[in-house]
């Protein structure tokens, strides 16, 4: 897009407004057509966004789940969504990005904020050019998803590994399983719902487990030439630790890497809770840390932490054929309702690939 093609001098914008803590989106999320367009700071990038996609987080803070540390920080209402593409309006003097940038973003930590919106100011460091093999839809699925995929496949995948991936089929897992097999994993293995039977195996799978019509811990050992070297717990929690150990589905020298803590939908009001639910999750990984017996529990608290050039790191893997994919009801329209079905399909947690609101018709 060219930068004459970018508006520059709205005043206001069209948003979706969460109004308060709750389990019911369609009484807490409206649009506004009228909200104050963002005025950018120094170190920020204004970007016309196109597309919003959603994510567990956006759930966590609005059901107010994790508010120890995941309340919006100027209270409510607030703007949920969090990572974005667009087109980039204004940056500093001397930045990288000029208006007319096709570029992705990434919501800053703790919590997903402002995404669902015509216009966000984002810090710079968490702004990379979107990949020109794919359409800006697609882009906005990339900065936190696709960036914890690699993040986990870099630290966890060795060559030649036996991999079980629960929940293979939604937002992370799509991209995971491409990014393990291009790690060097020799067998990967899938759990999803997913009712297309193509799609994982087009991804690398090797086998695909639907987990609403077989026990993932119970699987044919006929269908398994060897345990597995490696699990990876995408949404399951304390319960998949435990069954993969009882059905020995791990040797002594295999890994459990948890990238979700013991319950998914864990509640964090207050210090002592946070300091049980990840006081219990460190000290089972120091316990088997020092015990040769058994398989080693890992857990990644850092695969969202957006260091410089990850992004661009994310960028090429698409551009070297990594692809995305778009949950059926992707790309949403940016209306209430719209965006409620994308909550909806996000609160059920079975989505498979990304949901999408796409901003810009």
């Amino acid at each position: 897009m060219s930068v004459q093609d970018v508006p520059q001098e709205k005043e206001t914008m069209r948003v979706v407004l969460a109004t308060a803590h709750g389990s019911d989106i369609d009484a807490l999320l409206r649009i506004c057509d009228n909200y104050p367009k963002p005025r950018r700071k120094t170190g920020e990038v204004l970007i016309q966004v196109h597309a919003c996609a959603l994510a567990p987080g956006d759930i966590r803070v609005l059901a107010g789940h994790c508010d120890y540390f995941q309340e919006p920080p100027n209270g409510f209402p607030y703007i949920p969504g969090g990572d974005v593409s667009g087109i980039v309006v204004e940056a500093d003097e001397g930045s990288r990005f000029v208006p007319g940038h096709e570029v992705m973003a990434m919501f800053e930590l703790p919590r997903p904020l402002n995404g669902l919106a015509e216009y966000v100011s984002v810090k710079e460091e968490l702004v990379e050019m979107a990949p020109k093999t794919i359409p800006l839809v697609e882009a906005s699925t990339l900065p936190s998803s696709a960036l914890a995929a690699m993040t986990a496949a870099e630290h966890s995948i060795r060559v030649g590994d036996r991999v079980l991936v629960l929940g293979g089929g939604g937002g992370v897992g799509t991209f995971f399983v491409q990014l393990a097999k291009a790690h060097g994993a020799s067998f990967v293995a899938v759990t999803s719902t997913t009712d297309k039977g193509w799609l994982l195996p087009s991804l690398g799978a090797d086998l695909v487990i639907n987990y609403a019509e077989k026990n993932w811990w119970e699987i044919d050992q006929l269908l398994l030439e060897d345990s597995f070297d490696l699990i990876v717990d995408l949404g399951v929690g304390r319960d998949a630790w435990k069954k993969a150990k009882q059905a020995k589905l791990l040797d002594r020298h295999g890994r459990f890497v948890a990238i979700t803590a013991d319950n998914p939908l864990m509640e964090l009001h207050n210090l002592r809770q946070a300091l049980a639910t990840f006081g219990k999750m460190q000290w089972r990984i120091l316990w088997t840390k020092l015990w040769p017996c058994t398989p080693r529990y890992i857990w990644y608290g850092d695969l969202l932490e957006c260091t410089p050039g990850r992004l661009a790191e994310v960028e090429m893997f698409v551009d070297n054929g990594m692809r995305v994919v778009l949950d059926p009801v992707s790309p949403l329209p940016f209306t209430e309702e719209g965006v409620k079905r994308g909550f909806r399909v996000m609160k059920m947690r079975h989505a498979h690939g990304k949901v999408v609101v796409s901003i810009v018709e």
